[in-house]
């Protein structure tokens, strides 16, 4: 049986994680304390051979922006030095599309041909992790996560805000409907980390579906879920923002294997059931 040390287990994104592994048999070792703190406690009795790093600061209404970014990093070196320390053998984190330099991208996102440059302070501080990671030379992936939706998502977010009015019988639609993005059900995305974290693939690797839907077709199918197509609004508003922003797959696909997640409709049909 595989220990794999979790971090962020319950979280949105690190207990879909957790989930996963137990289905497949592995075995959780959930982290605990705070990786904030100065000093992390020993990790050699967890006696994990992998750790998959899914925590981080998720506040929606600020985490692009908020310095605790920047403890993060610090915080993150931390771990990734302890279990190393106490015999961890591979680690995963989770970078972010937003690394790239999404605004001219022209198209997917490819692990070594679309140029980095993120905006934000968030995937800045994502970055620099990404940085620090090769230069110690363990074997890690970086796994970068593009959008996702599913259980437990925050309030606040797309999907969590278009179901809350759609199960009240209003009618809504987004504001920049034109916009196309790479939605993958965090099911599914667990499901990726996992197999990322068992293969070889060193670096970067992208996570999703690699299709993207307008906003205005992912509004028309969560209304669709409810069996009340009349209630998507939509339009072709883009607002000023990268118009497309896919996971190209190809590394995936070609080291890893199948992608295994289901398109936005069965999806969200999923998710309102």
């Amino acid at each position: 049986m595989t220990r794999i040390l979790v971090t962020g287990a319950t979280g949105f994104i690190g207990s879909a994680v957790a989930r996963r592994l137990k289905q497949d048999g592995h075995e959780v070792i959930p982290f605990r304390g705070n990786l904030l703190a100065d000093a992390l406690p020993d990790l050699r009795s967890s006696a994990a051979t992998y750790c998959i790093h899914a925590a981080w600061y998720t506040n929606h209404a600020d985490y692009l922006t908020h310095e605790v970014n920047r403890e993060w990093v610090a915080a993150s070196l931390r771990l990734v030095d302890a279990f190393a320390a106490a015999g961890g053998k591979r680690f995963v984190g989770l970078g972010t599309c937003l690394e790239y330099d999404v605004a001219n991208a022209g198209g997917r996102c490819v692990e070594d041909s679309t140029p980095l440059d993120p905006q934000t302070l968030y995937a800045r501080c994502k970055l620099d992790l990404f940085d620090e990671l090769r230069k110690r030379g363990n074997s890690f992936a970086w796994a970068r996560v593009f959008f996702v939706y599913g259980p437990g998502d925050r309030q606040g977010r797309l999907v969590p805000h278009m179901i809350e009015q759609f199960s009240r019988g209003e009618a809504a639609g987004p504001s920049c409907g034109g916009l196309r993005r790479d939605y993958i059900h965090v099911d599914d995305l667990a499901g990726q980390l996992v197999r990322i974290a068992l293969s070889d693939v060193r670096g970067a690797i992208n996570t999703g579906t690699g299709e993207a839907p307008t906003l205005t077709e992912i509004f028309a199918a969560g209304a669709h879920a409810f069996g009340r197509p009349e209630l998507a609004r939509g339009n072709n508003e883009t607002g000023g923002q990268p118009p497309l922003i896919a996971a190209g797959m190809s590394r995936f696909g070609a080291e890893v294997g199948d992608l295994k997640a289901r398109g936005i409709a069965t999806g969200l049909r999923d998710l309102v059931a």
